[in-house]
């Protein structure tokens, strides 16, 4: 990998995030952004995603000690389009209890999985992207469902499934152009970033 010519930092702990950075080869430091994200909303539910994502990094680039680094973030949610054509934003449910109710409410229906990352460069530039993920669900029942959630543990997963564990059992379609982003973290978009904000082609 061609270097960058600053620490790279993620804003975040999450374990599946980490392990998907690492697959890029660079060498980097995870610190968890000193905000409450759940405070932050904004007028529309990709809005919120998108805003998220940008006050995480440039909430950990406004610490003395990375204020020279590459910070970067992102945030993901699920947005369902209610029966009154509301969009309606899932994010992770927390427990067993809520992961199978959030998989019984997708269930039969389609939903959009969208990932947004934002990279603060020092000097204060920001560079963001957004990936949309369109996923169907099939009907399924509410004991399929705990099965799932409970071999997966995906109560700490937006939409309360795992594409790299059984949530495939439960799905129809995926459509996308970078599937990593269903994982947490679009490892393309997050390369594209990387590469102009470092210079690269």
């Amino acid at each position: 990998m061609m270097p960058l010519p600053a620490p790279l930092v993620l804003a975040s702990t999450s374990r599946y995030r980490i392990s998907q950075l690492q697959r890029l080869g660079m060498e980097f430091e995870a610190v968890a952004p000193p905000i409450e994200e759940e405070t932050i909303v904004a007028d529309t539910a990709r809005g919120t995603i998108a805003l998220r994502a940008a006050v995480k990094a440039c909430a950990v680039q406004e610490l003395p000690e990375f204020e020279h680094a590459f910070i970067l973030a992102a945030d993901q949610g699920v947005i369902l389009v209610g029966d009154d054509g509301v969009e309606q934003l899932l994010g992770k449910p927390g427990d067993p209890e809520r992961a199978v109710a959030q998989l019984c409410a997708l269930a039969g229906r389609s939903h959009t999985l969208y990932t947004a990352v934002a990279l603060a460069v020092p000097g204060g530039a920001l560079f963001e992207v957004q990936e949309t993920v369109l996923v169907t669900m099939r009907a399924f029942a509410e004991d399929e469902a705990a099965q799932v959630v409970d071999r997966d543990h995906s109560w700490d997963c937006a939409g309360s499934y795992k594409i790299e564990g059984a949530g495939p059992w439960l799905m129809e379609r995926v459509e996308c152009t970078d599937p990593t982003a269903i994982e947490g973290l679009p490892l393309m978009a997050v390369g594209r970033l990387l590469r102009r904000a470092g210079g690269m082609r």
